[in-house]
């Protein structure tokens, strides 16, 4: 089950400009545009193909199509900041659309007269935060990449930008070989105006232990939500709580190391047995997990995965620790690997003797 963003978001911004690390913001719809909401994404890993190594921007070609209003007290589960790895993202993708109410396209299906539909651009944008798999799907989106940066000072400049372009083949002109297996037809509303046909082949479904511990701690966010909203706590309300909560803890509590709520971390397998396709598996599962302990890996710009997941199985998951009481709430604790990095601190050292002598 995913957390789908798409239909709120009016806006979006990502630099994936350093090698596994991707961070920005998202910005959700108000009542009023002075009522639109940041979302902060802090995530390690890359984009796909198109987008990585890139600064770019996305927001729907029609700026005044109708969407749904975000509201907060809807949403208190969501986190302000997201953390995790990446998943799926890219923008070379199409999905069918058409331009009615969904009443009517299925009653002119019945009757053999189906509207008619449009391809549209479609971005697809995933990740694996303390909310378990969220997800960003636009139709229509325009996907640009920023080619001058704005200069330094100068609020007025927002720089330069270009269309990526939709590399993707349109579906009406491709012809590869489908997979096989069987299929089926969703077709989901995005207003009252507009809604999305997509056609699906169901992935082989994984181990689904995970899934379901996951599952039941978003279960157990969702009820703390509510008991918040019941009680009348607002945003302000819950962070000082968490701040006081934070105190009791340095005071009255014991760190416990994140193998304590990671499972079998004593059989993971070594870097070297695996290739780097397994690398990568294996790494997004552990930074998933962290993320629902609200535990993020910053990484340098020397590490590799093949190098995250050495460090995090040899030594992180042992020696990095977490208050259980925090598990759950807003507080994110940030691991970099240049703790661990032996040319960061060369670097460091550089920098230093460099400033001493000037």
């Amino acid at each position: 089950m995913a957390y789908r963003l798409g239909d709120y978001v009016v806006y979006g911004e990502f630099f994936n400009t350093k090698n596994y690390v991707t961070f920005g913001h998202v910005v959700m719809r108000g009542e009023t545009p002075d009522d639109n909401l940041p979302i902060l994404v802090h995530l390690t890993g890359n984009c796909g193909p198109d987008l990585q190594g890139k600064h770019f921007r996305f927001y729907l070609e029609d700026e005044n199509a109708p969407g749904k209003v975000f509201l907060r007290e809807e949403h208190r589960g969501l986190r302000d900041q997201q953390i995790g790895p990446t998943g799926t993202m890219t923008a070379e993708g199409w999905v069918r659309t058409f331009d009615c109410s969904i009443e009517e396209f299925l009653r002119r299906s019945k009757l053999g007269e189906p509207p008619p539909t449009k391809w549209k651009r479609h971005l697809y944008l995933e990740w694996f935060s303390q909310n378990g798999r969220v997800v960003i799907e636009l139709g229509g989106a325009v996907v640009e990449e920023c080619v001058r940066e704005p200069r330094k000072g100068d609020e007025t400049d927002e720089g330069e930008w270009k269309l990526i372009p939709n590399l993707a083949i349109p579906p009406e002109l491709d012809t590869s070989p489908k997979p096989a297996g069987p299929s089926f037809t969703v077709v989901r509303m995005e207003d009252d105006d507009t809604a999305h046909v997509e056609t699906w082949t169901p992935p082989v479904k994984e181990d689904a232990s995970e899934d379901g511990d996951s599952f039941q701690r978003q279960l157990d966010r969702d009820a703390a939500a509510v008991d918040r909203a019941v009680r009348g706590e607002d945003d302000a309300d819950v962070e000082m709580a968490e701040t006081e909560l934070m105190d009791y803890c340095i005071d009255h509590s014991e760190e416990k190391p994140l193998s304590a709520f990671i499972g079998n971390t004593g059989d993971l397998p070594a870097p070297e047995d695996l290739d780097d396709e397994q690398v990568e598996s294996r790494l997004g599962g552990l930074l998933a997990q962290m993320a629902m302990l609200g535990v993020a890996l910053d990484v340098c710009e020397h590490f590799t995965p093949r190098d995250c997941y050495r460090l995090l199985r040899d030594r992180v998951l042992h020696d990095g620790a977490v208050f259980e009481e925090l598990i759950g709430t807003g507080w994110v604790t940030h691991i970099p690997t240049s703790e661990y990095c032996e040319a960061c601190d060369k670097k460091f050292d550089e920098e230093c003797d460099h400033d001493l002598r000037n």
